[in-house]
């Protein structure tokens, strides 16, 4: 099947980027500008996610109700998130809708309103997802984990630390939006039914004048200690390994990828079946592959009791030491086929095809076609595995553990 991607970069560095998916009657477009949790700023984690918030409630002439209303009123599925790199705005409706959907996506990214009157509510909105994610030990492991694996500030926790959001007030806001939300390497991704010349003729009206001075660097700061125990008065222990692998823009990250789910990518997988079913350590374990634009890691994680905790790690770390040099076709071929599925069923939602083609730009400056991704992983074999587990043995470890008491770092690891 021939695919319709398009492409095209506006005076002012936005980029376009849209695919026609002619056999849905759904459009999804995305809006993803550089104002992303990277930028929080020392003593500030929570900015981005606390802007992105406030831009919503209110924008050019209407009110914080009249946008909620008026996508609704529309049928448009919106959303809002933000991550380390981008604020994100998003909905999917019914293609005919999307005329009138654009303009106000376009007053949320350039006239945002940042009233003082809403600055409480959004500010008790964050506050609260805080609470559930601060509630659930296994994302605080993770958590953790991040701030320990990567350098600052890109481990830092994109959703905010609730003592630092109590803290920010309406000019940090301010600047902070005037400062990151900018023309300059800001993606619309449109996926779906669509007229592609119409919809770059209509969002170059909307946003083609829209002008900014010079990007913000980010200064990277140290990584953390390899090892953390976070205190935790509870029956279980959660733990959480990672450690370097070669970002998504790196050929490699096939091959990476590729062995992690091999290792912990589903029910089939080793540290599932070793951990898990044959020694009944542990209710949860898994592995994968986490990736930013420039720093990337392979990370495990498994919730046990505290009385199995300390043989659910020096498992999974003989493990993961086991990986090379053991791998067999079979486990290749249920990865690959589980990769490919994933990848023709993602062309069936308009969706997850607008938040595809916007992450590949952002790590790779280029879309990949279907049929370029299915033939990476047809050209993966045991031995390409194989050869890069030799040249990439595990090192630089990051462990955290979650629970009573901490745990012994195997002599695998803290070598």
């Amino acid at each position: 099947m021939k695919q319709s991607l398009f492409s095209v970069t506006l005076d002012n560095g936005i980029v376009l980027l849209g695919e026609d998916l002619p056999g849905l009657e759904s459009v999804a477009i995305a809006f993803h500008t550089p104002a992303g949790a990277v930028h929080d700023g020392p003593g500030r984690c929570g900015l981005a996610t606390l802007s992105g918030e406030m831009m919503l409630r209110g924008a050019g002439d209407r009110s914080s109700r009249e946008i909620v209303e008026s996508l609704e009123g529309a049928g448009i599925q919106w959303s809002q998130a933000v991550s380390t790199s981008h604020a994100s705005f998003a909905g999917a409706m019914v293609a005919r809708q999307l005329p009138e959907a654009l303009p106000i996506y376009a007053d949320i990214l350039r006239r945002p309103r940042l009233e003082a009157d809403q600055l409480e509510s959004a500010r008790q909105m964050v506050l609260q997802n805080l609470a559930g994610t601060e509630d659930d030990p296994a994302h605080r492991a993770m958590s953790a984990l991040r701030q320990l694996h990567y350098p600052a500030p890109w481990g830092m926790p994109s959703e905010g630390i609730s003592t630092q959001v109590e803290e920010l007030d309406l000019t940090a806001i301010r600047g902070f939006v005037a400062a990151h939300v900018r023309p300059a390497g800001t993606i619309i991704a449109i996926a779906g039914r669509i007229d592609w010349p119409d919809f770059v003729r209509r969002i170059t009206a909307l946003v083609g004048d829209w002008q900014a001075g010079p990007a913000p660097t980010v200064q990277a700061g140290p990584r953390g200690p390899r090892f953390r125990h976070v205190s935790h008065d509870a029956q279980q222990t959660h733990i959480a390994l990672a450690w370097s692998a070669p970002p998504y823009r790196s050929d490699d990250s096939y091959e990476a990828t590729a062995a992690l789910a091999i290792l912990g990518g589903g029910s089939s997988a080793r540290l599932f079946t070793e951990v898990r079913e044959r020694r009944g350590l542990c209710y949860s374990v898994s592995a994968g592959y986490q990736t930013l634009r420039d720093h990337a890691a392979a990370v495990c994680y498994s919730g046990t009791s505290a009385a199995r905790a300390q043989e659910t790690l020096d498992v999974m770390v003989a493990e993961i030491g086991r990986l090379p040099g053991t791998i067999q076709s079979e486990e290749l071929d249920r990865v690959k086929a589980r990769a490919k599925s994933g990848l023709v069923m993602q062309q069936e939602s308009s969706a997850a095809r607008a938040g595809a083609i916007a992450r590949q730009w952002y790590h790779l400056g280029a879309v990949r076609t279907l049929a370029d991704e299915l033939a990476r992983y047809d050209r993966l074999t045991v031995s390409t595995i194989e050869a890069w587990l030799a040249a990439h043995p595990v090192r630089d470890l990051s462990v955290v553990s979650l629970g009573r008491e901490p745990l012994e770092v195997p002599d695998a690891v803290s070598a």
